[in-house]
């Protein structure tokens, strides 16, 4: 199966950071800036639109909600459980989380000028991103020493606290 598709397509479904990476491997800075302001449409393979992610997304323009459910799916995904004074924790590594986070930023390239209500959806989740990444910043910390080497975790429980005050 091929799929016909568009870059602000791509763009509005929250996968450009992964298209870039996977499918524009190799093209220049301008090359891509060039693909987003043609728009044409472009075949992509059922095997780039799994990979890529393009087979499970539906397109909102309720981008925060987009958000919360990606940071929501890498709690599942990569939480772990230690112990912390005696009692099973659940924790993700603080590092990946914010890394995630900012990530998301990159999904929406500077070249892509979107036309309708999708620009003030686009402002609104890149603010609502920065008070996040912020809040989970301040988040306490714990540090655990995994094969010698010192990582820092944040409760699991304390993130979706933050995700749920900010809907």
């Amino acid at each position: 199966m091929q799929i016909l598709i568009t870059p602000e397509d791509i763009i509005k479904r929250c996968l450009w950071s992964e298209y870039k990476r996977f499918c524009l491997k190799g093209k220049t800075d301008d090359d891509i800036d060039q693909i987003i302001k043609k728009n044409k449409p472009e075949i992509l393979s059922e095997n780039d639109a799994f990979v890529i992610g393009l087979l499970r997304i539906v397109e909102t323009p309720k981008l925060i909600h987009r958000f919360n459910i990606d940071i929501a799916e890498l709690l599942n995904i990569k939480s772990t459980i230690h112990k912390i004074n005696g009692e099973d924790k659940v924790l993700i590594n603080k590092h990946s989380l914010l890394k995630e986070i900012i990530d998301f930023k990159d999904r929406f390239p500077a070249a892509y000028q979107p036309k309708d209500s999708y620009g003030k959806a686009i402002n609104e989740v890149k603010q609502y991103v920065l008070k996040v990444y912020e809040d989970m910043s301040n988040l306490k910390t714990h540090q655990i020493t995994i094969k010698e080497k010192l990582f820092t975790f944040l409760l699991s429980s304390d993130v979706k606290k933050i995700l749920d005050k900010n809907k």
